[in-house]
């Protein structure tokens, strides 16, 4: 891995030292990195409104689409990779308290994909559906049995809890385009699900960010997860019932409380240094823009579209500027620095 990698490892315990040579790059690999596909497949599904809005080609939308899922066959190969020959390290992600809920972005960005390929091949898609929605569940199911059942501290709540809940309103999205048996009755229940353990998780993760002033700066972009609940449930909840009250009400919600959460996220980034964990931010910024966008096509006024607009700008800015910093420093060698 080079003189950086092999300086890094002489301050890990010498027992690990030959095996992590050895293993190279992999062993510090994250389960976290499929966030950077799930952004992506935000960016797809964002481009494709702007052309349906505003005439955009529909080659930007689509060449997102495929490089989001480039990315979610590269990233499976390297993480199969590791959890083939350091499985150690694979299960000290799923033992942690912190790092066992970022699993969901694999699930997540599983089901994505099969919005992203609906328009081209039906049965892959659905495939991809099928595959995501199996694991979404079960990985909410078993974090929600060990938030019931095991002793939890006040120091483990991050915003990535809010994966298990995000996780299962990601379904109708795939769903209500494929359209496969039972397609409605799923939605229902997922639509089901983001409201019942959406909003308290949501209010306990914004109360713990009040509270907690001891969030490293690496962790703090994740704090965007509080947005993706309000884009994802907005765009689930319209396209499995319809826009009414409710929904206005909550994107509006959504709206009053992006704004402070992007200035301290932006805050965080300019003070600190490059991690992959800022990917964690990728999707929710998407997810959010995605929902103002729909609001925009039920609620066809100047303010929502230009809204809509400047924050698909903003998303598709940060993501590529995520893209050009993980690069570089995989140009450089010290991608395993980042996480």
């Amino acid at each position: 891995m080079g003189e950086s990698l092999t300086k890094h490892i002489e301050v890990i315990q010498r027992g690990e030292r030959e095996r992590i040579r050895r293993i190279g790059f992999v062993h510090f690999m994250s389960i976290s990195t499929f966030a950077a596909s799930m952004g992506y497949c935000g960016l797809c599904f964002g481009w494709r409104m702007a052309h349906d809005l505003w005439g955009v080609p529909s080659i930007i939308g689509e060449g997102f689409g495929m490089f989001a899922l480039l990315l979610y066959v590269l990233i499976f190969v390297r993480y199969f990779q590791k959890w083939r020959i350091d499985a150690a390290a694979v299960l000290a992600e799923w033992n942690s308290p912190t790092k066992v809920n970022f699993f969901g972005t694999f699930n997540v960005s599983t089901v994505l994909l099969a919005a992203v390929l609906a328009p081209y091949q039906h049965t892959l898609a659905s495939f991809f559906w099928y595959a995501g929605m199996i694991l979404i569940m079960v990985f909410s199911w078993i974090l929600l049995k060990h938030w019931l059942y095991d002793d939890q501290v006040v120091e483990s709540v991050t915003p990535a809890w809010l994966l298990a809940v995000l996780g299962p309103i990601t379904i109708p999205v795939a769903g209500n385009m494929l359209q496969n048996p039972g397609f409605h009755d799923i939605s229902v229940f997922c639509v089901a699900i983001g409201l019942v353990t959406g909003i308290p998780v949501i209010a306990l993760l914004f109360t713990h960010s009040i509270f907690s002033k001891h969030v490293p700066d690496a962790v703090q972009p994740s704090l965007m997860i509080l947005m993706a609940p309000f884009g994802m449930g907005y765009i689930t909840y319209t396209s499995t019932f319809h826009a009414d009250i409710f929904t206005e009400l909550f994107i509006n919600a959504g709206i009053f409380m992006f704004w402070p959460v992007v200035l301290k996220i932006v805050h965080v980034m300019r003070r600190s240094t490059f991690c992959m964990g800022w990917w964690a931010c990728s999707f929710p910024t998407m997810a959010f823009a995605n929902g103002v966008l729909h609001y925009s096509m039920d609620y066809p006024v100047f303010w929502t579209r230009a809204l809509g607009l400047g924050l698909l700008l903003f998303g598709t800015t940060l993501i590529l500027y995520l893209s050009i910093k993980t690069l570089y420093a995989a140009y450089k060698k010290t991608l395993w620095r980042l996480y």
